[in-house]
């Protein structure tokens, strides 16, 4: 009773944030009290609106335990906020430590870690379990490719395009979860229409690929570059026959949410600096993220920006993508990776609330940069 009872009381309040969303960008815009050019500060910019829950003005200069897994370099604005000392700039106590996915997810669902920076899957099945996780913001979007040999000459843009078709991929591949469902949505049944079978590494996937007993390897953005050679090309992404669909998150425990959440604020500033960054000094990022992973230039420029031959398909924009996070949850019930009737829905614990505030801090510091402008503009049409 305990838990139903603190679930009704989170989902109201993820609804009050939703509700408050517009009064706080009203805030984040107001210049009436500003005096000169100077911008504003974290503290004036992060007043509570007269409808926001008063956790939302509250939490600010907690200390904060994020995971990271391994030194994957796609949590790119992460690692850039750290390296230049954004996190320290914005007033943000944050602590990284290496953590297995798996592990990450267990201890934020108790209250043990207050952020991770992975896992769109691991979130919806814990909240469909009745675990209270956050996703607040985004890591990468999209992300999936799909590889075949040369000799396949199928055009991918449609459900009736893969009938038949054999795919192996990996049971935690985001991208195998979204064509999946796009599939059986149009038309077409899974383990009759079209086969997936999971493989253990990349070394199966390819034999099979080479030894026709598949014709697709779904696999994650760049092995297309690092694999796509003695025959083997990219044949397809997933984003381009199912659209955008979320892949790495910013989750966070419940405790965070309610007790930090100012502190989840400065986290989200840094973040969106990092990103601006990432954008904008190429070279310099390519640099330090080869240091950071001791992966080799060529395969982290293609796997962080594309080259002239290579799309790179993974998106690292910093918004939650609420509508296409709660979308995702209904798709993975649809194909039975969570349970169909679980009791527990997505809709408070996708949450836009965090990057919002962020946001419109950076555009009050910074309202003619194009990076905050863009992420504005496509604020409403992917979050609630």
């Amino acid at each position: 009773m305990k838990k139903l009872t603190r679930r009704s009381f989170v989902k109201a309040a993820g609804a009050t944030a939703a509700a408050s969303l517009g009064a706080v960008a009203l805030a984040g815009c107001s210049s009436e009290e500003k005096k000169d050019d100077a911008p504003a500060s974290n503290d004036a910019a992060q007043q509570a609106s007269p409808t926001e829950e008063p956790f939302m003005s509250e939490g600010k200069g907690e200390h904060l335990v994020c995971a990271v897994t391994g030194k994957l370099i796609k949590i790119a604005p992460a690692i850039i906020a750290e390296q230049k000392g954004f996190f320290a700039e914005e007033g943000c106590d944050v602590e990284f430590q290496t953590i297995a996915l798996a592990d990450a997810m267990a201890s934020m669902s108790v209250n043990r870690l207050d952020i991770d920076l992975f896992g769109v899957v691991p979130a919806c099945s814990y909240v469909s379990q009745g675990a209270e996780i956050y996703v607040f913001g985004g890591t990468i979007l999209n992300g999936s490719e799909m590889l075949s040999t040369d000799a396949f000459d199928r055009e991918l843009k449609t459900a009736e395009d893969f009938r038949g078709l054999r795919i192996n991929c990996s049971r935690e591949e985001t991208g195998q979860m979204a064509l999946k469902n796009y599939l059986q949505e149009n038309g077409l049944t899974l383990g009759e229409d079209v086969f997936f079978e999971y493989v253990d590494n990349n070394t199966t996937a390819m034999e099979g690929l080479r030894s026709d007993q598949c014709d697709l390897f779904i696999t994650n953005n760049a092995m297309g570059y690092s694999l796509g050679k003695d025959g083997v090309k990219v044949a397809g992404v997933v984003r381009d026959v199912t659209g955008d669909y979320p892949c790495c998150r910013q989750n966070c425990s419940a405790e965070a949410y309610t007790s930090k959440y100012l502190s989840l604020v400065d986290f989200e500033v840094a973040i969106l600096r990092g990103y601006d960054y990432y954008l904008n000094n190429k070279d310099e990022v390519i640099q330090m993220l080869v240091d950071y992973s001791s992966q080799e230039p060529d395969y982290v420029e293609a796997a962080m920006y594309g080259t002239d031959t290579y799309r790179n398909v993974m998106d690292l924009s910093p918004d939650p993508h609420t509508k296409e996070v709660k979308e995702f949850y209904k798709a993975l019930q649809n194909i039975n990776e969570i349970e169909r009737d679980t009791p527990y829905d997505m809709e408070p614990y996708a949450v836009s609330g965090i990057y919002r505030k962020a946001l419109d801090i950076m555009l009050d510091r910074e309202p003619d940069n194009e990076t905050y402008k863009k992420l504005d503009a496509e604020f409403s049409k992917n979050n609630d």
